[in-house]
């Protein structure tokens, strides 16, 4: 053995042991990421040693992909210096090698906070965040936890360099009769692993699917792997019109849904006319809660008493304990509660360049005489918001700019105590002109990086329910005030939540991270639960119902106290669940993941054994997909109510 080793050309030596050492760090990685969600892991009885040990060993195959795709240059490069015996090339190789693993550590380090926020491994559409690096960057290093896990990334990055250099100070003889046999094994090995081992077909992203675990399932994945496969599938999708189902079938189907029968110039719009003649026109305040999930809420079975203001609201309030956000992400939440249609896999529609307009809540009320005013807590340039929302029916848009500095608690801004206290000083002003109004509130304290004005005061040292609770306290504060002002008992409250948080983790999509409540809350009005499954999307159409004002719905949304769902689709972000009272499926534009019965936690693939159920459920997610995507693309979102509406066999 020391003879070969003797023998081995110096590139290939250097190529070998570099692996190694890649491999270990990853290892570090993805041992840390299974440290933190350990207890998970543990409270699944299902699982074995073995389907750990598995993942592991499974993760070192991605790994290799990694680490082969970075040192194939190298290696050419190496070789040729074997001849050349070039000090500076050999610096350059090293040079190489440190940043690009150094990026590629970055991302594993980067996955772990990105994993436990969202549930998914790091993508190519994970870097929309990027928008605004202000936001970004100031989130991270205002947010202890973030800036404490960067200095052992430091450490290990230090670790690397130092070990890296020295493989590069080993020295070897040149050798023209023996290194020709070394370098053809040397670059087999390196295809080899570039393919993810001997199989007929090279490693997928799907086949690190296949355990019990999603967990586990996901820890075999490499962050870069998964950034550089999203971005070639990005690629490849860019230019590629969408064609999930037939154009004509998926229309006929959404209205089918949406019990349309009516020709208008959007196929799927609907005049909504009332008999009742309001002679005064309630305001609306709608609060957007940041991440407040149903799984935050004693009333849906949480024991850490986060919510008592919102519980207490929840059962004096038309509420609804079945409702899913159309996805994971503010700026999802702001859409589809305030314009009703689904998220379009990971696409932004407040980023497009291409401005467009939609129907929703703010155009419908402000056809009655509505004004209408929005208030961001941070910056209105994230996200585009500020700029989406003016271009989409809201007079006014309040944010950062508009609070004292001393006022600002971190980068998103001020706290929702002062957020909610000057949003009802403003309502106040415009309330003078007895015009009625929409007001709309974008809380955000219950979002890293948590920070709490001195005066609140908590019994719990758990950062993460503290601010829950604060949250709680200050909607509380909020409406308490509210009760003194003259519009109050004319006022409608509406609190939903833009989406929840990845709790519970049995399925591929988590479907605490889509569960989200729903309170109306009317004054001196008998409270009622509902506990039919409804959609985010359908918060506009029932506002509209509550209010009993004409209006035109183009939405995918319906009323949801005189119609109900037969299903509702959310997204998280590339992939979709469709559910009932009985099924989730999980699907996305690829393949189908399973049909299982999520009421009882099922993880058992009902798919074969409903195949009916399956296709139905299927076919009512590229339905509505599909129909989101054609009208939008064919400018059918929204149009102007003044001339006679054309037949809506045009769009076809």
């Amino acid at each position: 053995k020391k003879i070969m080793l003797k023998k081995t050309p110096l590139s290939v030596l250097i190529l070998f042991k570099t692996t190694i050492l890649s491999l270990f760090v990853y290892f570090i990685f993805r041992l840390s990421q299974f440290t933190i969600h350990f207890k998970e892991v543990m409270k699944d009885e299902s699982l074995t040693f073995y389907d750990i040990i598995d993942a592991f060993s499974f993760g070192i195959k991605y790994d290799l992909i990694i680490s082969s795709y970075i040192l194939i240059l190298p290696l050419l490069l190496l070789i040729i210096n074997d001849y050349l015996q070039s000090k500076l090339l050999q610096k350059i190789v090293f040079t190489f090698i440190f940043v690009v693993f150094s990026i590629s550590f970055l991302f594993s380090a980067a996955d772990i906070p990105y994993y436990n926020q969202f549930y998914s491994r790091l993508t190519f559409e994970s870097f929309k965040w990027f928008n605004d690096p202000k936001t970004v960057f100031g989130m991270v290093f205002q947010e202890v936890r973030y800036v404490i896990l960067f200095l052992p990334f430091l450490a290990i990055i230090w670790f690397f360099k130092r070990m890296l250099h020295k493989i590069f100070q080993t020295k070897r003889a040149f050798s023209n009769k023996t290194f020709s046999f070394y370098y053809i094994i040397a670059i087999a090995l390196v295809f080899i692993s570039l393919r993810g081992g001997f199989k007929s077909h090279p490693l997928r992203h799907r086949d690190a699917f296949d355990g019990k675990s999603t967990f586990l399932n996901a820890l075999k994945l490499n962050p870069t792997y998964t950034i550089e496969k999203s971005y070639e599938e990005y690629v490849k999708n860019k230019n590629i019109q969408l064609d999930l189902i037939n154009s004509k079938t998926a229309i006929e189907n959404v209205r089918k849904d949406l019990n349309i029968t009516t020709n208008l110039k959007s196929p799927i719009a609907k005049k909504i006319h009332f008999d009742t003649i309001v002679k005064t026109k309630k305001n609306v305040i709608l609060i957007l809660m940041e991440g407040m999930g149903a799984s935050k809420m004693s009333y849906f079975g949480n024991k850490e008493n986060r919510t008592p203001f919102l519980d207490s609201l929840f059962l004096q309030s038309t509420s609804f304990t079945n409702l899913y956000s159309t996805g994971v992400h503010t700026y999802s939440g702001v859409f589809g509660t305030n314009y009703s249609y689904p998220m379009f896999f990971d696409a932004h529609p407040m980023t497009s360049i291409v401005k467009k307009k939609y129907g929703g809540l703010p155009y419908s009320l402000h056809k009655q005489g509505y004004q209408s005013f929005f208030f961001i807590a941070g910056d209105g340039a994230f996200d585009n918001m500020s700029n989406f929302l003016l271009n989409n029916h809201y007079d006014e848009v309040y944010t950062k700019s508009d609070y004292p500095n001393n006022k600002i608690a971190n980068i998103y801004g001020v706290s929702d105590d002062y957020l909610l206290d000057f949003a009802l000083q403003k309502i106040n002003e415009k309330s003078l002109s007895k015009q009625p109004f929409l007001a709309t509130i974008l809380t955000i304290s219950d979002h890293v990086p948590y920070r709490f004005p001195s005066y609140y005061k908590s019994t719990t040292e758990n950062i993460n329910i503290k601010a829950t609770q604060y949250a709680d306290w200050s909607l509380k504060q909020f409406m308490h005030k509210a009760r003194k002002e003259s519009w109050y008992s004319n006022t409608l409250f509406v609190f939903v939540s833009d989406h929840g948080q990845p709790y519970d983790r049995d399925y591929k999509i988590p479907l605490t991270y889509n569960h989200i409540p729903l309170l109306i809350f009317q004054p001196n009005t008998e409270s009622k639960i509902i506990p039919n499954i409804a959609s985010q999307m359908d918060v506009f159409p029932t506002i509209m119902g509550i209010l009993q004002l004409d209006y035109t719905n183009n939405s995918f949304g319906i009323d949801l106290l005189h119609n109900t769902r037969k299903y509702v689709l959310f997204n998280n972000d590339k992939n979709y669940g469709v559910i009932d009272q009985e099924f989730l499926l999980i699907t996305n534009r690829k393949e189908t993941f399973g049909l299982y019965k999520y009421q009882t936690k099922d993880k058992k693939d009902y798919s074969l054994e409903f195949k009916e159920k399956r296709t139905e459920m299927e076919d009512y997610y590229k339905s509505n997909i599909q129909a989101s995507y054609d009208l939008i693309s064919n400018d059918l979102q929204f149009f102007e109510l003044k001339k006679p509406f054309e037949n809506f066999k045009r769009f076809f």
